[in-house]
C-alpha cells in the first residue's frame, strides 16, 4: 500500500506557521472548586479598575482552564462567577505593556453556604429547528413521538424517504445516507441500520440531526449526508435520569422500556442507557410482475402474510475522568441484540396469457440476528482556552446470522400437487473494525480558528453464503449459490480547515480533506475480484451572511463520495423464492458527488434551495430480469448520473398563545440517467413532501399534537415509489410535583400509511407493481419520568473516533 500522508508535513507546517503568526497576549488561569477540581463554565470578567466597566468576557472550559485574549487599555481586574460559589475578585493587573502575558494560575472559588431556593425554567424547543448546516428534530419535545420508532420519527420528517421494500433511506432524493449514534456512524448495511431504527425507541432520543452538507471534519463518505441520533443525556450533577414504558396496539402488539442515567460528582461523569423494544405486528405484502417469454405474458402474482416479531436490545456505559486541570479521560463502551424473526405464508399465482397455470404456496420462516459491541477511548487535553488536542481509539465488533427456511409447494391450476421442495439458504457475517483518530483545534483570535487531524480505518469483512436444497432429509449443497468471501479495506483521511470572521455580519470556513482508500475482495477460490487504491480530495466552502436582524443568508459547497458498501460488492447470490434472487456486483464503483446549498432565513422562516450532480450515482435494489426465463435478479447498480434539485421551506405560525403551528414544505426534481440490459434509459421525477404540526397547550397542564405528512411520487433508481401520507394524534398530561408525564397518542389514523412502488419498462421485461402495508391504526399510550436532582453543570460534549465507519458493514 502507498503511503497516504504525503500532505502530513504541509499541515503540520500549515499548523506552524498559524501558531507563529497568530499568537497573542493573553490573561490566563484556571478556575477549581474547594476540593481542587476543575469547574466548567463558570463566568470570567475582565473590567476596568477605575469604573468597573466591562472589557471583555470568558467563559471556563471542561477543564477549568480560561483566557482572554487582545484586551489593553491600563489597569483591569478579573472577576469570576459561578452559580452556587462566592464571587472572586483578583488584584489589579496592569495592561499598559504592548505584549502583557499574565497567568493567574489556580483559582479556587468558595461554595456559597446560602441555601438557594430551587427555580425552575420550563422552555420548549419546536419540533423542528433549520439551522446553518443541519435540521433539528426535537424528539423529546414530540407527544405524538411517544411510543413510536426512530424509523417512524425519520419517516415523517421533511426531505427524509424510508422505501419499507428495499429497506432504504434517502435524503432529498438521493440515496448514501448516513446514519450516526452520538456521532459515531453505523457500519451495518443499511437494510439492517433501518431494522434497527425500526426497534429503536424514540423515548431515549433527545434529537435527530439531518445533516445535507458536512464540513471538512466529517468524513467524505455519503454522497445525501448524515442522519445523527442524539441520545439523551443529563447535564446534572449527583445522579439523576429518567425511565419510560410504552405499550400499543395495532395489527398486533407493541412494547417498549428504558432508562437513562447521568452521576456526576467534582471530576467524575458517568452515565448510560438502556432500551428495550418489541414490534410484534402482522404485515401483509402483496407484488404483481410480468415478463414476456416465448411470445406468451408470464403473470406472477404473491401474496405475503407475514408475522414478523422484532426485539431490540441497546445499551450504553460511559465514564469521563478528569486527569488534571487540562486533561479529560473518556471510556465507552455500547453494543445491541437486535433480532428479528418472521413467519410467512405466500400465495403465488402464475398466469401465461391471462390463464392461471401454476400455483405456489411457499411456507418460510426467516432470521436476521445483529449483535454489536464496541469500545471507545478518548483522550482531550486543553493546552489554552479554545487550543485542544483529542485521540480516539475505537474497536468495532459486528456479527449477523440469517437463516431462512423455505417449504414450496407447486400446483395445477386446479390445486392438484405437483411437487414439493424444501430449501435453505443462510447467510453468516462477521466484522471487526479499528479506528484511530487525532484532531486538533485552536481559535488564534476572534476572527480565526484553525481544525485540523488524520485518521486511519481498518476493516476485515467476511461474508458465508450457503444455499441448500433437502432431499428425503439429506441435504444437498447448491455450489453455484455457495461461496465464501473476505474483504480487507484501509483508509486513511488528513484534514484542515480555517474558520474566519470578514467583518461583524459575515463568517467563511474553508475546508480540504483528503482520503486514500485500498480495498480487496476475494475468495479461496477466486482471489482479488476487487483490488482497488484511489485517492481523493474533497473540498467544501461555508459563506453566511447576517443582514440584520431579521435576515439571513448561507451558501455551501461540497464534495463527497459514497463507497460500495461490503455486501453489494461481494459477487454473491441469495436465494429469495424459486424466482427472485439477491446478487452482488464486483464492478460496483464509487460514486462522486459535488453539491451546492443556498440558505435564506426571514425571522423564523426559512428556504432552502440544493443541487447536486452524482457521478456513477449508485442505485440500490435494482430489478433485472434474466434473459429467457421468469427469473428477477436484484443487485445495486451504478447509473451513468444522477441530478438532483431540491428546496425546503419551513416556517412557524403562532395563531394564539395556545395554537401554534409548523409548516415544511420540500420540493424534489431529479434526471437520472441509467442503464437497463445496456441500453441508456432516463428517468425523471418531480415531487413534493410537506408535513404539518398542530400545537396546542391546554388548561390543568395538557397538551395537545396533531402531526400530518404527505409525499407524492418519488424515484428510486428506475423505479417509482407511489404516493403516501398519514395523519398521527396525541394528548399529553403532565403531572405535577414530578410525578412524570403520561401520553395517548394514536398514529396513522386513517390507516393510510402504505409503501406502493412500481417500475414500468415492458420494452425491458421489468413490468411490476408492490404494495407493503407494514403497519396498521395504533393505540400507544407512554409513561415518562425524571429522577434525581437537578442541580444544572454542563456535560462533555464529545464525539467518538468511529463517525464513518458505523455504516460500511455490508
Amino acid at each position: 500500500m502507498k503511503t497516504p500522508f504525503r500532505g502530513g508535513f504541509f499541515l503540520l507546517s500549515i499548523l506552524t506557521f498559524f501558531q507563529s503568526a497568530f499568537s497573542q497576549s493573553q490573561i490566563s488561569g484556571t478556575v477549581l472548586d474547594s476540593d481542587h477540581q476543575p469547574l466548567p463554565y463558570a463566568n470570567i470578567f475582565l473590567l476596568r479598575s477605575a469604573d468597573s466597566s466591562f472589557v471583555k468576557g470568558a467563559i471556563s472550559d471542561e477543564t477549568g482552564v480560561f483566557q482572554i485574549e487582545g484586551a489593553t487599555g491600563g489597569p483591569c481586574v478579573v472577576e469570576i462567577t459561578m452559580l452556587g460559589y462566592e464571587p472572586y475578585r483578583s488584584k489589579a493587573i496592569d495592561l499598559s505593556a504592548s505584549t502583557p502575558e499574565v497567568d493567574l494560575g489556580q483559582i479556587t472559588l468558595q461554595e456559597n453556604t446560602a441555601e438557594l431556593q430551587t427555580v425552575e425554567v420550563t422552555a420548549k424547543k419546536p419540533f423542528y429547528e433549520q439551522k446553518i448546516d443541519r435540521l433539528v428534530i426535537n424528539v423529546e419535545n414530540s407527544i405524538t413521538s411517544a411510543g413510536s420508532s426512530a424509523l417512524e420519527v425519520l419517516e415523517r420528517s421533511p426531505g427524509i424517504v424510508v422505501n419499507r421494500q428495499s429497506n432504504l433511506l434517502s435524503i432529498a432524493g438521493k440515496n448514501g445516507v448516513i446514519v450516526m449514534i452520538n456521532g459515531k456512524i453505523n457500519r451495518m448495511p443499511i437494510e439492517a441500520v433501518v431494522q434497527m431504527l425500526a426497534g429503536m425507541p424514540s423515548a431515549n432520543i433527545e434529537k435527530i440531526e439531518i445533516i445535507t452538507t458536512p464540513p471538512a471534519n466529517f468524513d467524505a463518505e455519503g454522497n445525501a449526508g448524515y442522519i445523527n441520533i442524539v441520545m439523551k443525556v443529563t447535564n446534572d450533577q449527583g445522579l439523576n435520569g429518567s425511565y419510560t414504558f410504552s405499550g400499543g396496539y395495532g395489527r398486533g402488539e407493541i412494547a417498549s422500556a428504558g432508562i437513562n442515567f447521568n452521576f456526576r460528582k467534582k471530576g467524575l461523569n458517568l452515565y448510560g442507557d438502556y432500551s428495550f423494544s418489541r414490534d410484534a405486528q402482522d404485515q401483509l405484502f402483496a407484488i404483481d410482475r410480468q415478463v414476456m417469454l416465448e411470445g406468451k405474458l408470464v403473470r406472477t402474482d404473491t401474496r405475503s402474510e407475514r408475522s414478523p416479531v422484532q426485539q431490540n436490545h441497546n445499551a450504553r456505559l460511559g465514564l469521563d475522568l478528569n486527569l488534571g486541570p487540562r486533561t479529560v479521560l473518556g471510556v465507552l463502551v455500547s453494543g445491541y441484540d437486535n433480532r428479528w424473526s418472521m413467519d410467512a405464508i405466500n400465495y403465488s399465482t402464475i398466469s401465461l396469457d391471462g390463464v392461471p397455470d401454476t400455483l405456489l404456496t411457499i411456507v418460510n420462516d426467516e432470521i436476521n440476528h445483529w449483535q454489536h459491541g464496541g469500545a471507545n477511548l478518548n483522550i482531550q487535553h486543553t493546552f489554552r482556552e479554545e487550543e485542544t488536542l483529542t485521540f480516539d481509539a475505537d474497536y468495532l465488533r459486528y456479527g449477523n446470522e440469517n437463516p431462512t427456511h423455505y417449504n414450496i409447494s407447486y400446483a395445477d391450476a386446479a390445486g392438484n400437487l405437483l411437487r414439493h421442495e424444501q430449501t435453505f439458504s443462510g447467510k453468516v457475517t462477521p466484522l471487526e473494525v479499528g479506528v484511530g483518530k487525532l484532531d486538533y483545534t485552536r481559535r488564534f483570535s476572534e476572527k480565526l480558528k484553525l481544525e485540523t487531524g488524520i485518521k486511519g480505518t481498518r476493516s476485515h469483512f467476511h461474508n458465508n453464503v450457503k444455499v441448500a436444497h433437502l432431499d428425503n432429509g439429506t441435504e444437498l449443497i447448491d455450489s453455484s449459490l455457495t461461496a465464501q468471501y473476505q474483504l480487507s479495506e484501509s483508509i486513511a483521511a488528513a484534514y484542515g480547515a480555517l474558520d474566519m470572521k470578514l467583518d461583524e455580519k459575515s463568517d467563511l470556513k474553508l475546508g480540504l480533506r483528503y482520503e486514500y482508500t485500498n480495498s480487496n475482495l476475494g475468495s479461496a477460490e477466486q482471489p482479488d475480484i476487487v483490488d482497488r487504491q484511489y485517492g481523493n480530495l474533497f473540498p467544501s466552502v461555508f459563506l453566511s451572511r447576517s443582514f440584520n436582524e431579521n435576515n439571513s443568508a448561507n451558501i455551501s459547497y461540497s464534495r463527497r463520495i459514497t463507497r460500495p458498501t461490503f455486501n453489494d460488492m461481494a459477487p454473491f447470490v441469495i436465494f429469495l423464492d424459486p424466482y427472485t434472487f439477491f446478487s452482488g456486483n464486483a464492478a460496483l464503483q464509487p460514486s462522486i458527488s459535488n453539491n451546492v446549498k443556498l440558505d435564506y432565513r426571514f425571522k423564523t422562516a426559512l428556504f432552502s434551495f440544493e443541487y447536486s450532480v452524482e457521478d456513477s450515482a449508485i442505485a440500490n435494489f435494482q430489478v433485472r430480469t434474466i434473459e429467457g426465463t421468469n427469473q428477477q435478479l436484484i443487485a445495486a447498480e451504478n447509473m451513468k448520473n444522477r441530478k438532483t434539485a431540491s428546496f425546503t421551506l419551513a416556517f412557524p405560525i403562532q395563531v394564539s398563545k395556545w395554537y401554534r403551528m409548523q409548516n415544511n414544505l420540500v420540493g424534489t426534481w431529479q434526471v437520472a440517467n441509467t442503464f437497463i440490459d445496456g441500453a441508456p434509459i432516463q428517468v425523471s421525477s418531480k415531487y413534493i413532501q410537506a408535513v404539518w404540526i398542530h400545537s396546542f397547550t391546554l388548561p390543568k397542564d395538557f397538551s395537545a399534537e396533531v402531526v400530518g405528512f404527505y409525499r407524492s411520487r418519488a424515484l428510486f433508481g428506475a423505479s417509482v415509489a407511489l404516493p403516501m401520507g398519514a395523519i398521527n394524534l396525541g394528548i399529553q398530561k403532565k403531572f405535577r410535583d414530578n410525578f412524570g408525564t403520561l401520553r395517548f397518542g394514536i398514529d396513522d389514523l386513517l390507516n393510510t400509511l402504505r409503501f406502493r412502488s412500481e417500475i414500468d419498462y415492458p420494452e425491458y421485461n421489468l413490468v411490476s407493481k408492490a404494495n407493503i402495508d407494514f403497519s396498521q391504526r395504533t393505540y400507544k399510550l407512554t409513561y415518562t419520568r425524571h429522577f434525581g436532582n437537578s442541580k444544572l453543570k454542563g456535560a462533555r460534549q464529545r464525539e467518538t473516533g468511529a463517525e464513518e465507519e458505523r455504516r460500511r458493514v455490508n
